[in-house]
């Protein structure tokens, strides 16, 4: 069933009755949107740094309070996954949710901003064929009393599902409350404020490592097992912000 908001059910939904609001499928709206919805064009972006909202507290996750890191090599990651805003980003982009991305993005919104990235411990170096060798940046982050979890490429379905459903309760929310009956600049701070809370929430859980917010759960802990085997830890304790 397609979700109020993707990209294929507002067409539908205009068509039915041409002066309904494109968000939420009413007509009864002092200010319903009728804006022509448009592809926003996000383009995925390599990425790197930290920043944004609670800035300082997160430069503190990483040694010498510097990211990207120069203790360990590090890949960027988005907290909110950039598939949760465009689906088939290589060979058929889609907005996921088409009307709230393209009020996003007139509010000058990209998903590649710096308040939704962080900097995670990273995969092996090429030709690299040590038997641990995805374990080694992660085992510098530890080593350092700042650990992070590990980024090796690919994501586990639950962390793609996490961070889907928060995006769609963002719209289910605005839709309930009925905020897409205010007018377009009220309505768009909301989103706005609305999305930079969800990419709080996934920074603060990625960080954490936090389940379903965890990138890879078997290799994170198969390292985490190799690395406090190795130097005799009985735990490793991830930030809480």
């Amino acid at each position: 069933m397609t979700e109020i908001g993707e990209g294929i059910a507002i067409p539908r939904m205009r068509m039915k009755q041409k002066d309904t609001c494109i968000f939420c499928g009413k007509a009864e709206h002092e200010f319903p949107k009728r804006d022509k919805i448009k592809a926003t064009g996000w383009k995925r972006k390599k990425i790197s740094g930290v920043g944004g909202n609670f800035e300082s507290k997160k430069k503190n996750l990483y040694p010498n309070q510097k990211s990207p890191p120069s203790v360990y090599r590090s890949e960027g990651h988005h907290c909110l996954a950039f598939s949760s805003f465009i689906v088939d980003a290589r060979n058929s982009p889609k907005d996921r949710f088409a009307a709230l991305n393209h009020y996003l993005k007139e509010e000058g919104y990209d998903p590649n901003n710096m308040n939704n990235r962080i900097d995670l411990p990273g995969r092996k170096a090429k030709d690299d064929d040590d038997l641990i060798a995805q374990f080694k940046e992660f085992e510098k982050a530890v080593v350092a009393s700042k650990p992070l979890q590990l980024h090796i490429g690919g994501h586990a379905d639950e962390f793609m599902s996490a961070s889907n459903v928060m995006i769609r309760d963002i719209c289910n929310a605005l839709k309930d409350g009925e905020w897409c009956d205010e007018p377009d600049d009220s309505f768009k701070e909301v989103i706005m404020k609305k999305i930079e809370q969800a990419e709080d929430k996934a920074f603060k859980k990625t960080a954490g490592a936090i389940s379903p917010w965890i990138c890879h759960p078997v290799p994170l802990r198969d390292a985490e097992a190799y690395v406090m085997e190795k130097r005799n830890l009985p735990a490793i304790t991830y930030p809480k912000l």
